[in-house]
């Protein structure tokens, strides 16, 4: 049965000390979750819940009541709120101040604080203070950089031009993922989430111990084909001993590709994809292999 939207229902949750208007959505597998509805932009994450990354949810559908997920780039906690609704222990490290304030709200609203657990950090290859270059100041919004302004010119991000000496600034502080584990902030993951926005290499670098942990499982890791460190990260996870599926690469929002598509995309540093690696390749083709077989892009192409 291929996962949608049963409802949305605008709520008002209460608290003692606060009042936050949600957005309820219940999904065809009985799954209940709330998002706090602060405007547009956090509106339209919630409503893209099973769209936008059309793989994510089913690969969380996959997981184990019990089991630990780290979701590094949590922004405002799609994916951590929903992991931690279905009973999987969630740590979310998200940098960017309003997202980390919506991501602790999402927590709140649907009474998960005994499940999931948020860091106001990013992760990297080192324990470092600098600052979030952001790309705009607004909840929801993404592409910001630790660190390093990298952007080479302005950036278009949807309709809006954001200048790159303009780019506002915040303190912030980064972590490795095998630092936090050393010290107990995190428990040994199953699952790890990574989507940084183009530091996916210096994650993977600050977790290889992690990586090796008998229990981890799987990794969804994003790649932007127009970086080549990230792109290089893919042989590197192969090399490890990990697999990945076809069928689950070349399907996204909007179109079904072929393979040999996909990877000319690639080659050519056009577009980029979510890797969902694994080690249980009979179960992971498997799935991913049915997967495809009814999916039907959510946003098709005009």
């Amino acid at each position: 049965m291929a996962l949608a939207l049963e409802s949305i229902t605008r709520k008002i949750v209460k608290g003692e000390l606060i009042e936050l208007a949600v957005d309820e959505l219940v999904t065809n597998n009985a799954r209940t979750v709330r998002y706090v509805a602060t405007d547009k932009n956090s509106v339209k994450r919630a409503r893209t819940l099973l769209s936008k990354e059309p793989t994510t949810v089913p690969w969380i559908e996959t997981f184990k009541e019990g089991e630990v997920l780290v979701d590094i780039g949590a922004n405002v906690g799609m994916y951590s709120v929903y992991a931690g609704a279905r009973g999987v222990r969630v740590y979310s490290i998200e940098p960017e101040s309003l997202n980390y304030a919506e991501l602790n709200k999402n927590i709140f609203v649907n009474g998960l604080h005994h499940m999931v657990t948020a860091y106001c950090m990013a992760a990297g290859d080192a324990v470092d203070i600098s600052v979030l270059h952001l790309s705009g100041f607004g909840i929801a919004w993404a592409h910001h950089d630790f660190g390093e302004n990298r952007w080479e010119a302005d950036k278009k991000i949807g309709a809006i031009t954001f200048e790159r000496e303009a780019r506002p600034q915040q303190g912030c502080v980064s972590f490795p993922l095998d630092e936090l584990v050393r010290r107990g902030a995190v428990a040994p993951p199953n699952h790890i989430k990574i989507d940084v926005d183009g530091f996916e290499w210096k994650v993977l670098k600050g977790a290889a111990e992690t990586l090796r942990g008998p229990q981890l499982k799987t990794v969804l890791l994003e790649v932007d084909f127009a970086i080549p460190e990230n792109v290089a990260l893919v042989d590197r996870m192969l090399e490890q001993g990990w697999f990945y599926s076809k069928d689950q690469v070349r399907l996204n929002q909007h179109e079904i590709v072929t393979f040999e598509k996909f990877e000319d995309r690639k080659r050519r540093g056009k577009g980029g994809a979510n890797y969902i690696f694994y080690k249980d390749r009979a179960h992971y083709d498997e799935f991913f292999r049915r997967f495809a077989e009814s999916f039907v892009p959510p946003n098709p192409l005009k």
